[in-house]
């Protein structure tokens, strides 16, 4: 397709949790599959934003007529969650992780950050309305050699899970609800299918990078903007991965050119993504109308001091990161499945004078291939352990063979001070010792097949190459 013709239009709205707790109380912020202890019952209405009209989309919700139960826990669920406590003061955390990445995107911010209320009927909050706010505008993020403008960055709440529902009830848990969301905001300078892939990306690492995101599918959610000539603002949401991303775009630009061919009624609305990648109508695009202030908090000041830091503060970014890591001896592969791995940026920290790609690879798959070799689906590995075993090989007590065996002996339950007995290094004399004996043993076995079986022999208990060099 010939996009610049088109007059296509693309700008993303990237949301990313935080691992910080709540935005407005004191609870957990984690995901539960246990039983829920409770369930509370609510029936939504609409109400008019600030602008005094209803919300498009809140009125659509509304007129379903839909109760909705929400399910909760005596640890982990407050009465913030219920709508039956004002909320607290602002996750300080949560609000440092969103001024570190709109500091990173070169935003201007704001001198004081005001939290509104935006209207929500569909049942994904209990009191009716999200608290969103906004914490900085006017920045920019380079991907490829283009400069796509941010137009804000957000800190808001996430909304409940969808547990179940039939025609007349939806059941939501309340565990996520709460959860730190930051929102980035692009402009629609995006200019093909493949490169909103890529600035999704580019701002999901920018998001982990400050150490507070949260791991695993769908902490990291997006948001599309689509539009061509003729074609008013079309929102899709719901992507499960970027890879489908591309293609749902260019399907939906498909979809506008057929609907403005057959001169079909045009209005800008929200589509929910399929994993087919078309997608399918899901309610108005909503509006201003649905947002006013929120009235139990006040504003909150971001001082010059807190300012300066931030910028003092800020984390070392991705591809400086990642060519770090090539500097360093790590592989393309190897230096992308660490880049955000808090374990290995502690490990490599601690034990510099170790190869990094032997730490990267430890954590990565000689830990799995240790628990294969043990019989145990699940290891019991923790961090000691690997500090232990990493600390013995700098020391030069085991030899870096010795790391996978030692590991397995530790997944059948012994101790790393029991295992490290076993695969203590040989002395020079009692490895030239021991050489002999196995030469004199196998003595009529040929030199090429000998040298295979004394580093087998010998292996976890020697460095491979002092070994080659007394045969």
């Amino acid at each position: 397709m010939d996009y610049p013709k088109l007059g296509f239009k693309c700008g993303l709205e990237v949301h990313g949790q935080l691992d910080v707790g709540k935005l407005f109380c004191e609870c957990e912020g984690r995901l539960r599959k246990d039983k829920p202890h409770f369930t509370v019952n609510r029936k939504l209405r609409a109400m008019a934003g600030e602008s005094g009209y209803i919300d498009a989309a809140a009125a659509h919700a509304q007129a379903k007529g839909l109760r909705y139960v929400y399910e909760g826990y005596n640890d982990t669920t407050c009465l913030v969650e219920l709508d039956e406590e004002p909320p607290h003061t602002v996750n300080k955390e949560a609000l440092d992780a969103a001024l570190t990445i709109a500091t990173i995107l070169h935003c201007d911010i704001a001198d004081y950050v005001q939290v509104m209320r935006k209207t929500i009927v569909d049942g994904t909050n209990v009191s009716g309305f999200q608290r969103t706010s906004m914490i900085a505008t006017n920045g920019y993020i380079e991907v490829g050699g283009d400069k796509i403008s941010i137009i804000f960055v957000g800190l808001e709440e996430d909304a409940a899970r969808r547990t179940a529902e039939d025609k007349e009830t939806v059941t939501y848990r309340l565990d996520r609800l709460g959860i730190p969301l930051v929102e980035i905001a692009t402009g629609p300078d995006i200019k093909t299918p493949e490169q909103a892939k890529a600035v999704a990306l580019a701002i999901g690492m920018l998001i982990r990078a400050t150490g507070k995101a949260m791991r695993g599918i769908g902490t990291i959610r997006q948001d599309v903007n689509v539009s061509i000539k003729n074609h008013p603002r079309i929102e899709l949401k719901g992507f499960q991965d970027l890879k489908s991303m591309p293609e749902t775009i260019k399907r939906e630009v498909k979809r506008q050119q057929e609907v403005l061919y057959k001169k079909e009624k045009l209005e800008s609305h929200v589509r929910n993504a399929k994993p087919d990648f078309t997608s399918k109508y899901l309610r108005p695009m909503p509006g201003s109308a649905r947002m006013y202030p929120e009235t139990d908090l006040t504003l909150i000041p971001i001082s010059r001091d807190k300012r300066a830091d931030i910028e003092k503060r800020l984390p070392e970014l991705p591809d400086v990161k990642f060519n770090r890591l090539l500097k360093a001896g790590l592989n393309d592969v190897l230096a992308s499945q660490v880049l955000f791995d808090d374990q290995f940026a502690y490990l490599h920290k601690k034990f510099k004078k170790l190869d990094p790609k032997l730490i990267a690879t430890t954590l990565l798959s000689t830990q799995k291939e240790a628990r294969k070799k043990a019989d145990q689906d699940e290891g019991n590995f923790q961090q000691e352990h690997f500090e232990e075993i990493f600390k013995l090989l700098q020391d030069g007590k085991i030899s870096k063979e010795a790391v996978l065996d030692m590991l397995v002996e530790v997944a059948k339950g012994e101790t790393v001070a029991s295992a490290a007995k076993k695969f203590k290094l040989m002395s020079d004399v009692e490895l030239k010792k021991e050489i002999a004996k196995l030469k004199k043993k196998f003595a009529k076995v040929p030199e090429n097949k000998l040298k295979g079986i004394v580093i087998g022999n010998l292996r976890g208990k020697a460095d491979i190459q002092k070994i080659m060099k007394f045969l």
